[in-house]
């Protein structure tokens, strides 16, 4: 019975882990949320579909967005370029 009970914990600590770092990887980094034009509800949507960072965005394309709920293709060109942005400023 205790070789059980001790089983059962490993399970449920490992569901446990394995739920918070599934929670961590669905949430919108730092530099996302302060993207100019970005929303705090549509860093979540982006979110949700695994762009999680400002360089997740820049690689993405318009296509590629188009399931986003509430994301207009106008405005998701705006956002994918002005995460481009740093890609083309000159290296100090």
């Amino acid at each position: 019975v205790k070789e059980l009970r001790n089983r059962a914990r490993d399970v449920l600590l490992t569901q446990a882990i394995a739920s918070e770092e599934s929670l961590d990887q669905s949430m919108p980094a730092d530099d996302l949320l302060l993207l100019e034009g970005m929303s705090p509800d549509l860093a979540l949507a982006l979110a949700r579909h695994g762009v999680r960072t400002r360089e997740d965005l820049a690689e993405q394309s318009i296509d590629e967005l188009n399931d986003i709920e509430g994301l207009a293709p106008e405005e998701a060109g705006k956002l994918i370029m002005t995460a481009r942005a740093p890609w083309f400023a000159p290296s100090h």
